[in-house]
Parts: C-alpha cells; sequence; structure tokens
C-alpha cells in the first residue's frame, strides 16, 4: 500500500500487476545493503539485490522517455527537466539511481513506522483508544491538510514508535577532519556510523527507555529537547531526510482511517521480535487480532 501511495505521490503513476514483483525488488535490494558474502551465489542476499535492482532500472527506465517529455508536475519529471544555471541535467541514470533511492525511503520507512505504531498500540489500549477518540472528533473519514495539526496524539504516538523502532537503524558518514571524542582520535576520512537505534535508548537522555510513553514528546516534558541529537530517527544537519513531512502526513492518513474502522490486539505476552538484518522488520510478520467496529 505504500508503494502503491509513493508511486502515485511522486510519479504520478498506478501500478498494476508490477506491484509485487516490484516490492520484491525493493525488499531485496535493501537487503542486499547488508550482504556479508558479496558475491553473486544464487540465493543468497547479494544475488537477490542484484536481480532486484536489474528490476527497478528496468521500471524507471521503461517511463524515462515519456517523463523527459512530460510537463507534469510529479518529482520524477522535475528530475529529468531538472538543470542548473549553466544547462546541465541529470543524465538518464542519475534520474534512475535517484528514483530508485527515493522511492525506497518513501515506502519503506513509512511501512516500518507503522508496524511499530500498530504493535505499541495494541499493547497499549488506552492510547489507541484515545488516539480512536481523537480521530473520531474530526468527524470525518478521509483527512485535509488542516486537519494534520490536530491529531496530536497521533504525533506523540509516531514520534515515540520512531524512537523505539527508528526505521534506519544506523547512518553511515565519513568525517570531513581530524577529530578527537571521548579520548578516541579519528582522523578525517574516516566511515562511521552514527546509530540512532543506540541513542534512543540512552539512559542518560531517555528516562526508562524501554516503555512506550508517548507523553515523554509532549509540550511539557519535551525528552527529546536534552540533547540536539538525542531523537534522530532522520538524521539531522544538512543531510536531515527531507520526507519528513510527507512521512507525518502519509502515517496520519492510514491510522487515522483504521482507528476509525477497527480495533486490534495481540496476547498479552506477545513481544514482537524484531528482525535486524538489514531496516528493522517484524520478524514473524506481526499477527494481530483485528475487530470490526
Amino acid at each position: 500500500m505504500t508503494l502503491d501511495l509513493a508511486t502515485d505521490v511522486f510519479m504520478g503513476y498506478e501500478l498494476g500487476p508490477e506491484a509485487d514483483s516490484l516490492n520484491k525488488a525493493f525488499v531485496d535490494t535493501v537487503r542486499a545493503g547488508t550482504a556479508i558474502v558479496r558475491t553473486n551465489v544464487p540465493g543468497l542476499r547479494w544475488s537477490k539485490g542484484l536481480k532486484g535492482r536489474r528490476v527497478l532500472e528496468a521500471f524507471f527506465r521503461k517511463e524515462l522517455p515519456a517523463k523527459r517529455t512530460s510537463q507534469e508536475s510529479d518529482l520524477f519529471s522535475a528530475l529529468c527537466h531538472a538543470s542548473t544555471e549553466d544547462g546541465e541535467r541529470f543524465s538518464d541514470d542519475d534520474v534512475v539511481n535517484h528514483m530508485i533511492f527515493l522511492m525506497m525511503a518513501a515506502h519503506d520507512t513509512t511501512t516500518i513506522t507503522l508496524s511499530t505504531l500498530f504493535y505499541y498500540l495494541a499493547k497499549s489500549p488506552e492510547w489507541q483508544e484515545r488516539l480512536r477518540e481523537e480521530s473520531r472528533a474530526l468527524n470525518k473519514r478521509e483527512l485535509e491538510y488542516d486537519d494534520l495539526p490536530k491529531l496530536e496524539g497521533i504525533s506523540l504516538a509516531m514520534k515515540e514508535a520512531l524512537r523505539l523502532c527508528s526505521p534506519v537503524p544506523s547512518l553511515p558518514r565519513k568525517t570531513v577532519k581530524d577529530v578527537e571524542y571521548e579520548g578516541f582520535f579519528i582522523p578525517a576520512g574516516s566511515f562511521i556510523n552514527v546509530v540512532p537505534y543506540f541513542t534512543h535508548y540512552m539512559e542518560e537522555y531517555w528516562p526508562d527507555p524501554e516503555r512506550f510513553d508517548p507523553e515523554r514528546f509532549s509540550p511539557e516534558r519535551r525528552e527529546d529537547k536534552v540533547h540536539p541529537y538525542a531523537w534522530m530517527p532522520f538524521g539531522g544537519g544538512a543531510h536531515k531526510c527531507i520526507g519528513l513531512h510527507f512521512a507525518d502526513l502519509q502515517v496520519k492518513a492510514v491510522l487515522h482511517q483504521v482507528l476509525l474502522s477497527y480495533r486490534w490486539s495481540v496476547p498479552a505476552d506477545y513481544e514482537m521480535p524484531v528482525d535486524t538484518s538489514s531496516l528493522p522488520v517484524p520478524a514473524d510478520g506481526l499477527p494481530v487480532k483485528l475487530e470490526k467496529i
């Protein structure tokens, strides 16, 4: 579903029967990023990733000629027509690479955030009911843009879900100058990882860090303000994710409609296993019990 939405928004394109193969291609390509054996051995992650990458490249290259000549306002068309003051434009390879990354980032991470929200709201029925009443108060099934700020409870719950399960668990960076950090010398050009999945559980910043507590982001508490990078699911600085507002819109639009139609739960003793071998996803598919309301 999130892939369908991203395709509509950023490409002006409605997926047909190719949706399942594209979704699998995205998953296989992302998971190849953490492959240990990086040789094209059939059946292993790297081989699946290479195959997935070919599927994605073929899909976007097929659409390129039409986007090069179109006057539409979607991002795919905009990339095809973008140029510098000197007339330099993106090559076909540039456009395809940008679109593959954009479409991955625009749907995969949102899916993880929604999955995490569904889990914690199943474990915390009082919060689920609070958000349901908030959505009911709008008295409309489909949100409009001006409704987004009114769903304050979903904002709090979403921020807490992003803290507890950061969709991008580590951020690769390279040092631009020599630096010393806590007694360690790190020379310029060193490859390092900043790890939100660790930082978001540091007890010096987050009281009772294992607990689902959306109120920690309320105006009265704002525990995320204790340090500029205590909460960083979207990164920070010059490379902060440009999709954070789109993610907020998408999560609210989806969760609002589900809250109006269903209650959901998990067994009291259920703990969601998380597969962190790539981006963190429910290892068991997150089975929930849905009740129509």
